[in-house]
């Protein structure tokens, strides 16, 4: 049995999960943890449909500088130390209704999280936020963690101690 490659690990890791976790800076230096479902489009940029009175959002639109990360589930993995997980450090950018990829993006985010999404759509205080990574850090499993290059992340350099 030949084992998956990372890329290929990781691509569907990001396809299969609907959801991000994203860690971000308040005005006063207090790192805040949050949740968001996301969408995914290729190569690299990551967007969120997130309300104002979340606060994530409000420090996105002080601080535009976000760490996420996509993880396995849980109730899928057969070693809770070591499931896969792809990281990214990212600048977060406002996409307001008149820029040019607005709708389609919404539209793409509608497809893959359904209804609800519809229906955040309409409500004013939902802002469209494209994430935008600047590194990179991919963990397959136990000993198989890797750094993401390239000018879009796509190459997986083998992480070694030492």
């Amino acid at each position: 049995m030949t084992e998956e490659s990372p890329e290929r690990v990781c691509a569907k890791l990001l396809e299969d999960m609907r959801s991000l976790q994203l860690s971000t800076i308040g005005p006063n230096g207090i790192p805040h943890c949050g949740y968001t479902p996301y969408l995914h489009r290729a190569p690299g940029s990551f967007y969120i449909f997130v309300s104002q009175l979340a606060a994530h959002t409000r420090h996105l639109l002080v601080n535009g500088t976000v760490a996420i990360m996509i993880i396995a589930d849980e109730q899928s993995t057969s070693q809770i130390f070591a499931r896969a997980r792809v990281s990214y450090l990212c600048d977060a950018i406002r996409l307001t209704p008149d820029s040019p990829d607005y709708t389609s993006v919404l539209d793409n985010y509608q497809e893959r999280h359904g209804k609800m999404a519809g229906l955040l759509r309409q409500l004013p205080d939902f802002m469209l936020f494209q994430l935008q990574p600047k590194s990179g850090q991919f963990v397959m499993g136990l000993g198989k963690a890797y750094t993401l290059t390239g000018d879009d992340l796509s190459i997986f350099e083998h992480t070694r101690t030492g």
